[in-house]
């Protein structure tokens, strides 16, 4: 009998360490390495996100949901016609997690033999968007809630590859399985774009767009938006956002419609 209750338990014990522990948040850092972007412009954005990693307040973030853990990726896209380059997903939240994230999304900016080029052609968002929603469905882990970071800094072209999802359907996608996708417009040659998101790309029940006017202003702005995006409520460094402070502009999960033309 004693073995036989032995035998359960640790049967018992295989199990519950097989079962996948639920997180707060998984998310896909998705971000713009089209041929609009330059060298300088790419590791701008690789170096905010790295230095995101880094900050204590996001950090604090991470820590401070329900179970004090986040499941996040780095996905780097262009046109559906270039590979898309994403890090294995991490778990945030232990101790060392946020410094070996941060490790891996810097070789991103490595330059030597043996590492492919990144990026170029179109800016084929839905191509990315598809791919990260299906990194999503891909991890077994449970989430209370699923979201897409997608920063660039222009709109949506028409993809190099003829058959290639375009963004219409992408989002649809997502909407349809309840993933949230916030925006981070880089303004550096269009202004408005931010516009153009609210328009065409965010989707889901809190779903916002921020500004940074340009590559050099976009560490601040995934470092805000990530606090959003990991707590679930507006944040600045001096409070609770209201409205549209800070660039930012919130969704209320409904379609959006394309600005009329005057």
């Amino acid at each position: 009998m004693r073995a036989t209750l032995a035998l359960i338990c640790l049967l018992f014990a295989q199990i519950t360490a097989a079962q996948p522990v639920e997180v707060d948040v998984k998310i896909v850092i998705s971000v713009d390495a089209s041929g609009s972007v330059d060298p300088t412009e790419f590791r701008l954005q690789i170096d905010g996100i790295t230095n995101a990693m880094r900050t204590p307040a996001v950090q604090r973030a991470v820590r401070a949901g329900p179970k004090g853990r986040v499941l996040a990726t780095v996905l780097i896209w262009s046109d559906a016609a270039y590979p898309k380059y994403p890090t294995a997903w991490f778990e945030l939240g232990p101790e060392g997690s946020f410094d070996a994230f941060a490790m891996e999304i810097e070789k991103f900016t490595i330059s030597a033999p043996g590492v492919p080029a990144i990026g170029g052609g179109g800016t084929n968002i839905g191509d990315g968007l598809i791919y990260a929603i299906n990194m999503l469905e891909d991890n077994p882990v449970p989430a209370s809630r699923l979201v897409i970071d997608v920063s660039g800094d222009g709109p949506e072209s028409k993809p190099w590859v003829k058959g290639a999802v375009e963004l219409p359907q992408a989002r649809a996608l997502a909407a349809a399985k309840g993933i949230t996708v916030n925006g981070l417009a880089i303004e550096t040659d269009i202004a408005g774009l931010h516009l153009w998101y609210e328009a065409n790309l965010i989707t889901g029940a809190g779903s916002f767009v921020m500004q940074a006017a340009d590559f050099q202003d976009y560490e601040q702005a995934i470092i805000k938006k990530l606090l959003r995006e990991l707590s679930g409520q507006p944040f600045t460094q001096n409070g609770p956002l209201r409205g549209q402070q800070m660039g930012q502009h919130i969704g209320d999960g409904r379609p959006k419609q394309e600005p009329a033309k005057g």
